[in-house]
């Protein structure tokens, strides 16, 4: 694929990373020039480095998913083949993005700042995320569904205390999703309504309920039909609050942050981030 891309662009930079934070790096240098086309190729972690280190600056953003979970590409309309997508890249006009920006407090007082641009899990859905990305031994959509199966079974809600705007509730949820996208684990789309574009992130939250329940709300999470049942809350924010006194586990795009967030603030910068698609 490295080879096709340079013959593709000859002109062009082709770089290959060998180190965690590496996309994020060059991104980053490259931000300024309003001229200039980054290209995510890969999957969401790529898009997740390579966009931080574009927030705030001129230049687009492109993806060409390669990845096993592809699920910000879903929000786009960029060809997946390399060739139509280099030609489509040149052409295409550029629109501003959202981006998620949280804050998480740790039990000793601590804080660490992140962004996100597709979502942000906590509670079950970061342990799916995290067991999916150990996976050896499946590929694709199939190592997250069996880590959801897995997790099911065996996971045990903490107790939350969630509050935006005007809304204040408590009690123990099986998870809370974040999406600036609609798609999170390849194929489930948790917040089906979201928009890239609208300056709203769409929060998933479900009540702390059976597993049989759970298996009978579970697949309708592909079609994003989940949103029907009574257990499945759904909102829009522009900012939300989230208490974990005994810990919570979290991931943005994938990546899984910490394992022990007691406090968690989230919100979203509304076009931040030029993107193309």
């Amino acid at each position: 694929m490295v080879n096709r891309l340079r013959d593709l662009c000859p002109d062009d930079e082709v770089m290959v990373t060998e180190t965690p934070g590496q996309a994020r790096r060059w991104a980053a240098e490259r931000a300024g020039d309003a001229d200039l086309a980054v290209i995510a190729v890969g999957g969401d972690g790529t898009v997740h480095e390579v966009g931080n280190g574009l927030v705030g600056g001129q230049a687009m953003l492109g993806v060409l998913p390669l990845g096993s979970g592809n699920d910000f590409a879903k929000m786009l309309t960029s060809p997946r083949d390399p060739e139509r997508a280099v030609a489509w890249f040149r052409e295409e006009e550029c629109r501003l993005c959202d981006v998620g920006e949280v804050t998480l407090t740790h039990a000793d007082g601590s804080c660490e700042r992140h962004r996100f641009i597709n979502g942000l899990g906590i509670g079950l859905e970061a342990a799916v995320a995290d067991s999916a990305r150990n996976a050896r031994y499946l590929k694709g959509f199939a190592r997250y569904m069996a880590a959801a199966l897995w997790h099911l079974a065996t996971y045990k809600p903490p107790h939350m205390q969630i509050r935006w705007g005007d809304v204040d509730c408590s009690g123990r949820q099986f998870l809370v999703a974040v999406g600036n996208g609609c798609c999170a684990g390849g194929r489930f789309r948790l917040t089906p309504d979201a928009r890239i574009d609208d300056g709203l992130l769409d929060v998933c939250r479900v009540d702390s309920l059976s597993r049989w329940r759970l298996l009978r709300i579970l697949p309708s999470v592909l079609s994003g039909r989940h949103t029907r049942f009574d257990e499945v809350r759904m909102s829009q924010v522009s900012s939300i609050d989230i208490g974990c006194p005994d810990g919570c586990m979290v991931h943005a795009d994938g990546e899984v942050l910490t394992g022990d967030a007691v406090g968690i603030r989230v919100r979203v910068l509304p076009g931040v981030l030029p993107i193309l698609g």
